[in-house]
């Protein structure tokens, strides 16, 4: 027994020793070494499956673009390094798609590859491959199953549920399918393969689930890591505000599908997701990528939506935003005949309402953002309305009033 213990105490001391003599690496060092580790993996793969594909070998490169994919199933790195594997990645999948619409041109069935990879062991190497293979599907001879296609995918990327790797999936999704997305009218004849309709519906669905995921990285982990988890989404945020951008890109969208089913649809996500970060970003995002004259004629519905976002979000400055977006606009307008003068013409009055509704139901509004936003308003009346002083009084004397409700009876 004593020989025993004199045998694991020496063995304890040596490891002692070791740990001593190694350095202990940084959380930055960590990353980069997990992350050098992952790419000769993917470079490894990446070989061989394009080996595998310059002998018609199509089983064994998609099982090797399989084994590549999996790296991609890591919790282990930051959002960046994860970011950049991603990279690596899908440009390695690039290969994969050129080889398979040059062999479908050649008369390969499609439709067996889409069912066979449906079997690929994990489900995230599975998704991606089928992201893969029914773009190729769509972009070689089966445009009339678009529209299912589109829809199929979308909903399968509910599978992976991970915040990061599932916004990463849905983005490669987004990605892969800008520039394919059904863009005629409801009425035209191309209407079998779908519309502009399907397009919206598309993106909607997969702006709200990536949302969702975004939302959720903020409740993941210990408290004391809130600032970094914070500084992360940061970094994400563009891949949800790409969903934004790719329905601002759809040129059959007009007023009316803007006013009817895209805002609402957006302004929906965004209140009842209640995450401060992502209601002030997605507020501020709506205002740069949709144009001008959308915003002049749904402005009561926005304005109305920031009075429900939560107390984190800076109100003041989305609303400043856009008044100031709005003025440089009517003044355009004016200078070129203003086909929009009778929405124009009602701007001041909208704002001046809402922006008195937002003041009124966030009690806590700091009294210097109030007078922000009232400076904003005047300087609207003054460069939109120079010959209605009346609507400087308006500003002045409601003004007066928010700040004695306020209490405040002086101002320094």
């Amino acid at each position: 027994m004593n020989q025993y213990m004199y045998y694991m105490n020496a063995g304890q001391h040596q490891q002692n020793d070791y740990e001593k003599m190694t350095p202990q690496l940084s959380p930055m060092e960590e990353q980069d070494k997990l992350l050098d580790e992952a790419l000769s993996i993917v470079k490894a793969q990446a070989f061989q499956m394009k080996r595998c594909l310059d002998k018609s070998k199509l089983m064994d490169g998609l099982k090797h673009a399989s084994t590549m994919l999996g790296e991609l199933r890591t919790s282990l790195l930051s959002p960046k390094s994860y970011y950049e594997l991603y990279m690596a990645i899908t440009d390695e999948l690039r290969h994969l798609e050129i080889y398979l619409i040059d062999e479908f041109q050649k008369g390969r069935k499609v439709a067996d590859l889409y069912e066979l990879v449906q079997y690929a062991g994990n489900i995230v190497p599975r998704l991606y491959l089928l992201i893969t293979v029914g773009l190729v599907y769509i972009k070689t001879n089966c445009v009339s199953l678009k529209r299912d296609l589109l829809k199929d995918l979308v909903e399968m990327c509910r599978g992976v549920q991970h915040p990061l790797r599932g916004l990463f999936l849905r983005n490669y999704l987004l990605q892969c399918t800008r520039n394919i997305l059904p863009d005629a009218a409801e009425a035209s004849e191309d209407e079998s393969s779908g519309t502009v309709r399907d397009s919206i519906d598309f993106v909607l669905m997969n702006f709200a689930e990536m949302n969702k995921l975004w939302v959720r990285m903020q409740h993941q982990g210990h408290s004391r890591d809130k600032e970094r988890r914070e500084r992360e989404r940061e970094e994400l945020r563009i891949l949800v505000g790409t969903n934004l951008v790719r329905l601002s890109q759809l040129e059959s969208i007009n007023l009316d599908k803007y006013r009817k089913l895209v805002l609402p649809g957006i302004l929906e996500q965004v209140v009842s997701c209640r995450d401060a970060i992502a209601q002030e970003y997605l507020m501020e995002c709506i205002i740069q990528v949709f144009p001008d004259e959308f915003h002049l004629a749904t402005l009561n519905a926005f304005l109305k939506s920031c009075a429900e976002l939560q107390p984190g979000v800076n109100v003041k400055n989305v609303v400043i935003s856009l008044i100031d977006r709005l003025a440089s606009f009517s003044q355009r307008s004016e200078a070129v005949g203003g086909d929009m003068e009778m929405e124009v013409a009602k701007l001041f009055d909208i704002f001046s309402d809402q922006v008195a509704s937002i003041i009124d139901s966030r009690a806590d509004m700091p009294s210097e953002d109030i007078a922000a936003l009232q400076v904003s308003l005047l300087n609207l009346a003054l460069k939109c309305y120079p010959n209605r002083l009346d609507y400087v009084d308006k500003v002045l004397v409601s003004t007066v009033q928010i700040l004695k409700r306020q209490g405040v009876e002086r101002v320094q």
